[in-house]
């Protein structure tokens, strides 16, 4: 047979024709299933109330630096074991928030237990997935807290000014 003579499903150029489209159609309906199976977790139900409580934050932050506290943050082998060293003693009770900065099902808070004068321990009740996480620490007072975003695929530990 000659080219003139072929069936249309055997002309490479046809199928070169129908495969862009036919991919569009399949990523439009496979970007549909994840637009309604997947909730929107960056997205605040009450962003007002939080920003409200932005100025709240900044002052927590300021008595830490008046007070003069900084610590480290050392994250063990297994992902859960975390330790806090700080350069005063008898802070009390010490609480770590984790929050991941996309996925908010990934948050942890852990209440540290102070084991050696400066140094605070506690576990994590998952494992910490690698990526950029948002990690506060406070008393439990809260008469301070610092924050700072750590990025835990470059850094083992992270250090607070």
């Amino acid at each position: 047979m000659t080219e003139e003579q072929k069936p249309w499903y055997k002309h490479p150029h046809v199928w070169l024709l129908i495969t862009f489209p036919a991919l569009a159609i399949i990523g439009g309906i496979d970007m549909l299933y994840l637009a309604a199976t997947s909730t929107d977790s960056l997205v605040s139900d009450n962003y007002y109330k939080e920003g409200n409580n932005i100025n709240q934050r900044l002052a927590l932050e300021k008595a830490a630096t008046t007070k003069g506290i900084t610590g480290q943050v050392y994250l063990g082998e297994d992902q859960k074991s975390v330790r806090v060293l700080f350069n005063k003693n008898d802070l009390g009770p010490i609480k770590l928030k984790l929050v991941h900065a996309t996925l908010s099902g990934l948050d942890q808070e852990v209440t540290l237990n102070n084991t050696l004068g400066s140094m605070y321990t506690g576990t994590l009740t998952q494992g910490l997935q690698q990526g950029n996480w948002y990690v506060e620490l406070s008393d439990a007072k809260k008469s301070w807290s610092i924050r700072k975003s750590w990025s835990t695929q470059h850094h083992d530990s992270l250090t607070f000014p």
